[in-house]
């Protein structure tokens, strides 16, 4: 309900529906002032003026007169049939054409059945009528018959309600199915555009071919996706191609520089400065090629051009050998390394990437922790997720820092002497994707924790 009702469509509808109806209402107003005040008001003025005249009659010349005009008023012609009742003071009553009336006088004008027998069949009849008490106790009833008054406004307050319910029932009905229709074709876009963010650049929103608003719409996103395709298509080929070309010469710039070392190293003449710079370079080198795989690694990733081989993995067992590798480094650095993980503990994961996943996770976290640390790498399920985690009690990260870490090449404040190209998190970012996992950075209070969440399917 709280969906449909966040519907623009809905709303629409709604709204429409809510001044179609005060439209509604305003005409019915018009035409119950019309059809029921207008009238009502001339016979209320008609029969106050005869009720005062009736009333007069009696006060001058007695009961007698007033019968007289009573009857003579019932004879003469006139479009509303008039009604009267002259009760005596000692009750009797002297003249009626009403077959009720009430009790006791009532102070205002009133409406009351004034319903007649004719062979046998009912005849409807309302009177509207003054009742005005004598000083003596005599009584004076004087009406007219306002019948078509009242069925007309019998009929237009049931034709106010209906229609107002009827209008109100259409526009909740009508908004549901025009947000259900629209609310599809805007699921399509937002589908696309969820694909497309999640790096498939080759989703395109479904076109039905009716040559509507939504189907042009449609039809420009997709335009708009094909051109982003092919620019992003573009750059991939370029960079791929640089990528590749730059790793035969580096490769071979090192293979040169490396006998270029070794024969300074046999020649005992040899400069040691010229030496050092050869190792120099030759470290830089490897760096080159390194960041270069990492780049190219990164963008199948993100491409969706790697192939992922998922397999049933033993988590724990994952993890150990996570742990084992750079156990030596953190006991060299007085480093408290800790697994916390308990079988069974399996999910369908590609072991190579997550392997590098978490690896490049605990080496940055060793890199950035100062000796005599302590850094957690803990795993288990919450719910249809598997949790693999990193966490250490090191400087952290800034906010700022948080929202920019995944960048390829970003370098938090702090860092600039800790040995790395920035390319790291990246890797982890590229391979949770692929996994359809998030990478969640929090505060660790001190230090940094970093969740990788895997949706994972029953067992």
């Amino acid at each position: 309900m709280t969906r449909l009702f966040r519907s623009l469509s809905f709303r629409l509808a709604l709204t429409y529906a809510l001044l179609f109806s005060l439209s509604v209402g305003l005409l019915f107003g018009a035409g119950y002032w019309w059809r029921v005040v207008r009238p009502m008001a001339d016979v209320r003025a008609t029969v106050e003026a005869e009720a005062g005249e009736v009333a007069r009659i009696y006060r001058k010349s007695g009961i007698a007169a007033a019968r007289a005009a009573l009857d003579r008023r019932a004879h003469t012609a006139a479009a509303r049939v008039p009604f009267h009742v002259l009760v005596a003071p000692d009750g009797e009553i002297v003249a009626a054409n009403l077959p009720s009336w009430p009790p006791r006088p009532a102070r205002d004008l009133s409406v009351i059945e004034a319903d007649k027998f004719v062979d046998g069949f009912e005849i409807d009849h309302s009177a509207f009528v003054r009742d005005r008490a004598m000083p003596d106790g005599a009584r004076v009833i004087v009406g007219r018959d306002v019948q078509d008054i009242v069925d007309d406004e019998d009929l237009l307050r049931t034709g106010a309600l209906w229609m107002l319910f009827g209008s109100l029932a259409l526009g909740i009905t009508g908004g549901w199915l025009m947000s259900q229709a629209i609310g599809k074709r805007i699921e399509a876009v937002v589908n696309t555009a969820l694909q497309v963010m999640e790096g498939d650049l080759s989703g395109r929103v479904p076109v039905r071919g009716t040559r509507d608003d939504f189907d042009r719409l449609c039809a420009t996103l997709n335009l708009m996706l094909s051109r982003i395709e092919t620019l992003f298509e573009a750059v991939r080929r370029v960079s791929d191609n640089v990528a590749h070309e730059l790793r035969t010469p580096l490769a071979r710039l090192a293979g040169k520089l490396e006998v270029l070392e070794h024969d300074l190293g046999e020649d005992f003449r040899g400069d040691p400065a010229a030496r050092q710079a050869v190792a120099e370079a030759i470290v830089e080198a490897n760096r080159l090629r390194a960041i270069f795989a990492a780049l190219i690694r990164i963008s199948r990733l993100e491409g969706g051009r790697a192939t992922v081989h998922l397999q049933r993995t033993d988590v724990v067992q994952l993890l150990e050998d996570v742990v084992e590798f750079y156990q030596p480094e953190a006991e060299r650095r007085g480093i408290d390394l800790v697994l916390d993980a308990r079988r069974p503990l399996v999910a369908d994961l590609d072991l190579d990437m997550v392997f590098q996943a978490m690896s490049n996770l605990l080496d940055n976290a060793l890199k950035h922790v100062p000796d005599g640390s302590r850094v957690d790498v803990r795993a288990g399920r919450q719910g249809a997720e598997l949790l693999l985690a990193v966490a250490d009690n090191g400087p952290g990260l800034s906010p700022a820092d948080l929202a920019r870490v995944t960048e390829p090449f970003y370098r938090a404040e702090g860092s600039a002497g800790i040995p790395g190209e920035g390319l790291g998190l990246s890797m982890v970012a590229a391979i949770a994707q692929v996994h359809g996992a998030r990478v969640v950075f929090s505060d660790n209070r001190p230090g940094l924790s970093v969740v990788l969440r895997f949706p994972v399917r029953p067992l």
